[in-house]
């Protein structure tokens, strides 16, 4: 069977926050601060979206042999696991006896995050409607062969963009009259460990290289003249992507020897469960 050269397996990281150098007649050379993440309103009368720049991981691995030597089945791809998901805002009363509230989805659960209904361990998913080929997981087909130089070369590719949404304004049910409790303090971080690994035609997983990142908004809010829900003051906007990349297994205690387990629940599934919602008939949420 044909083996991994590790040598010639590469793995590159890109995002929309990386600055950008570009070349200008009559100025230059210039460096482009990249796009943070952002907090805008959304297209509805009450709400904000956060969303993330893109990131883009290309993965690629060369597979030595015999010519002519059948490879199909070799499959390439991303496992992403999420490990940290903070999710919570805070909102309050235009009065102290208006109240507070703390809405939270928070969680350290950990989960596969790939294509809802997937029962694959890859990112884009074989069976589930995820991206194929070179532009996601990508299986060898049927016929694929070892060229005459002795070797292949097979790409795979992840994309992501998370993003996150919250109201602008909720009812407290603690109070008479459940008057109205205006968004106040958002605070997001989603933490994740994207690896890329080889899976041979015998069903043998490979882990290959990996590497960190994670996404984080805080953002303060206030109420403008109107009675709108603006966004105020911002803690935080980042978007931290681990370079250079690491080879092989992460080792890392908090998902070691569960890569590969399919009993961990979804992301997408995990962050749309309801979220806990904690009224007060005070500011003590502040």
């Amino acid at each position: 069977m044909a083996t991994i050269d590790k040598l010639n397996t590469t793995l590159t990281v890109t995002a929309g926050s990386d600055p950008l150098a570009v070349v200008l007649p009559f100025v230059g050379r210039l460096v482009l601060p990249g796009a943070p993440p952002t907090v805008v309103p959304d297209s509805g009368p009450w709400g904000f979206d956060f969303n993330s720049p893109p990131i883009d991981a290309y993965g690629s691995m060369r597979l030595k042999g015999t010519p002519g030597e059948d490879v199909a089945g070799w499959t390439l791809g991303f496992i992403q696991l999420k490990y940290i998901g903070t999710n919570h805002s805070r909102y309050r009363g235009a009065t102290v006896r208006q109240g507070s509230m703390l809405v939270t989805g928070s969680n350290q659960i950990l989960c596969r995050d790939t294509d809802v209904g997937s029962t694959e361990v890859w990112y884009d998913s074989l069976n589930a409607g995820g991206a194929t080929g070179p532009n996601g997981t990508n299986k060898l087909a049927a016929g694929t062969v070892i060229p005459p130089t002795g070797f292949l070369d097979v790409p795979a590719h992840l994309f992501d963009q998370p993003s996150r949404s919250w109201q602008s304004v909720v009812k407290n049910s603690s109070v008479a009259g459940n008057p109205n409790n205006f968004l106040y303090h958002t605070d997001i971080g989603l933490a994740f460990c994207t690896m890329l690994v080889a899976q041979d035609p015998v069903n043998k997983f490979h882990m290959l290289k990996h590497f960190y990142w994670n996404i984080r908004w805080e953002q303060m809010f206030a109420v403008d003249g109107s009675g709108r829900v603006v966004a105020g003051w911002t803690v935080h906007l980042q978007h931290n992507i681990q370079r250079p990349v690491h080879s092989g297994n992460p080792m890392d205690s908090r998902f070691h020897g569960r890569e590969y387990d399919l009993s961990l629940p979804v992301s997408n599934t995990v962050s749309r469960r309801p979220h806990h919602v904690h009224p007060a008939p005070d500011w003590r949420h502040m």
